[in-house]
């Protein structure tokens, strides 16, 4: 023991192993707390994922009741009297869903709605987290009674059954886009109304229709 003390490069070789040692230990640790750490990440954008599609599948649900009757063709379709009554109506709330409860973030998530998709966005940390999902059908970011008031504005009709618009359906669709593009900030903590809306036009055939979906606090 006394010639191993004495021996400065056993010593030397010693204190090498040894800090060798600690620097593969911190590097190990390191690597796995990174490893750790995207994992999280990773799981996090995951439900933030599949929390961006549970509310796109809402929105779909009520814009495809009465599809059947729809066509390709601006989802144009024919209606008989009283068949106003069988659109759907739901409502969503974000803070309600257990997935939304279980994000680190779920108090600082901001949900934006446009006419073509909903974008949910958080920071946790330095990161930030986003998801966006399309939506299948023509979607609005207001009211019925905005949307009628902003047809008759343009059109000079509120497009409702009783005074359907007269212009080409064009018109109406590139109008509607329009209306569409502006986004609108939603509260996650707050119901969402989510209800089909009849757009209702006149022209040489008689009385034809087409669908929205309203969203909307």
């Amino acid at each position: 023991m006394r010639d191993f003390a004495r021996d400065d490069s056993a010593w030397a070789d010693f204190l090498i192993s040894k800090a060798a040692l600690i620097l593969a230990s911190v590097v190990l640790f390191a690597a796995l707390f990174n490893l750790i750490a995207s994992f999280k990440g990773f799981e996090t954008r995951e439900k933030l994922d599949f929390l961006a599609l549970d509310f796109k599948t809402a929105v779909d649900e009520v814009g495809s009741s009465n599809s059947q009757a729809e066509t390709q063709q601006g989802f144009q379709e024919k209606f008989q009297s009283g068949s106003q009554d069988e659109f759907r109506e739901s409502s969503y709330c974000f803070s309600e869903q257990e997935i939304f409860r279980d994000l680190p973030f779920a108090g600082d998530i901001k949900v934006r709605i446009s006419g073509e998709y909903v974008c949910l966005e958080a920071e946790s940390g330095e990161r930030s987290f986003r998801a966006v999902k399309p939506f299948a059908f023509r979607v609005l970011p207001l009211n019925e009674s905005i949307l009628h008031e902003k047809l008759s504005e343009e059109f000079g009709a509120p497009g409702n059954e009783e005074t359907p618009l007269t212009v080409d359906y064009s018109e109406i669709r590139a109008f509607l886009q329009k209306l569409g593009a502006e986004e609108e900030v939603l509260n996650p903590d707050e119901n969402i109304s989510l209800k089909k809306e009849f757009i209702y036009m006149k022209d040489e055939e008689g009385v034809s229709a087409f669908g929205c979906v309203l969203v909307y606090q």
